[in-house]
């Protein structure tokens, strides 16, 4: 049977794994949690994820207005 560990040990291990490196640059401020060493900054979003984006948003715009109307009825 296994011993459970404890948690000295847990955090010795926490404590001794790999660090990474943030790639920060200066003047910048890095969030790091803790417990899971995640490094978080501000960041940007691509311009070619804004031209998906607005490509799908036109796209969508287009489908309702194409296939979302009512049937026409002729007389």
């Amino acid at each position: 049977m296994t011993e459970p560990q404890s948690n000295d040990d847990v955090e010795r291990a926490e404590v001794a794994g790999p660090k990474p490196v943030p790639e920060n640059l200066p003047g910048e401020s890095v969030y790091t949690y803790a417990t899971a060493g995640i490094g978080e900054r501000k960041g940007h979003v691509p311009i070619w994820l804004w031209m998906v984006v607005i490509s799908l948003a036109i796209w969508g715009i287009y489908y309702l207005y194409t296939y979302w109307n009512p049937p026409v009825v002729s007389p």
